[in-house]
């Protein structure tokens, strides 16, 4: 296996990769910038350089698979979520990777993993899983890493919450309410404040404006960093019925920060 030299954090979603700051100076030796692309289906992760498009390495990130799935499968509720994600969600795929976030100093990746309800941390190096934890509910979807780190926040999709993870333990240290389905969140460029935005039940048919009500509570929060209280919680469709958009989608993503 090829081991890489350490790297920098940076996020991707499902099959979509992109490149955001840096939670360290690329500057320092040693360390570069990659973008991690996330392969929703496949279970894994590839590392790309963002200036050449050249992959680096691929991950598996789905190594403890049969484990997890047997797991699933000794609980009734639990295998019934997992079926219901890969059929609606997964449009017949299971969704085994999600976000991926890089430690600051650049030697373990984090990534959601939406069909096993967990977040896992695992070595570049030796692409083993060093801590796995499983969030709030069935399903965990989007993530955001702060600037220092130390903090992951990941979406409880079928709890309506958002899990915040301690990374140098992989312990949830915290949670904050959402409204139906959680899924964008983003720090402020000071770290002093969280965005956050449920999208509710968007993956079903029912998207005719008559349907509305039966896509759940859709709402904009905005969080503070510190003590994970809600200060601000915005009802998307009402702010929309407002601006003389009465049909159209109150779920908010993606969702970009200043």
């Amino acid at each position: 296996m090829k081991v890489l030299r350490p790297v920098l954090a940076v996020v991707a979603v499902a099959l979509i990769g992109a490149l955001l700051p840096a939670a360290v100076d690329a500057k320092q030796r040693g360390k570069r910038d990659v973008l991690v692309v996330s392969n929703n289906w496949a279970g894994t992760a590839d590392l790309i350089d963002p200036r050449t498009f050249e992959r680096l390495e691929r991950i598996n990130v789905i190594p403890d698979a049969d484990q997890r799935i047997a797991e699933i499968h000794s609980d009734p509720v639990a295998t019934a979520f997992f079926d219901l994600i890969r059929e609606v969600v997964g449009e017949g795929h299971n969704q085994y990777v999600d976000d991926g976030f890089t430690s600051p100093d650049g030697r373990v990746v984090y990534f959601s993993r939406p069909s096993f309800a967990d977040v896992v941390a695992i070595d570049l190096k030796t692409e083993e899983i060093v801590w796995r934890t499983k969030v709030d509910g069935y399903r965990a979807d989007h993530m955001a890493i702060s600037a220092d780190g130390r903090r992951l926040l990941v979406s409880a999709s079928t709890a309506n919450v958002v899990d915040v993870i301690r990374t140098g333990t992989g312990k949830i240290v915290d949670t904050f309410p959402s409204g139906d389905s959680p899924h964008e969140n983003n720090f402020s460029k000071d770290g002093k404040l969280i965005y956050h935005a449920s999208i509710g039940t968007v993956y079903t048919d029912t998207d005719d404006p008559s349907m509305d009500a039966t896509k759940g509570e859709r709402l904009f929060e905005v969080v503070d960093a510190r003590t994970m209280k809600v200060i601000k919680a915005i009802d998307m469709g009402e702010k929309l019925s407002e601006a003389g958009y009465p049909g159209m989608s109150a779920a908010v993503r993606p969702l970009r920060c200043p």
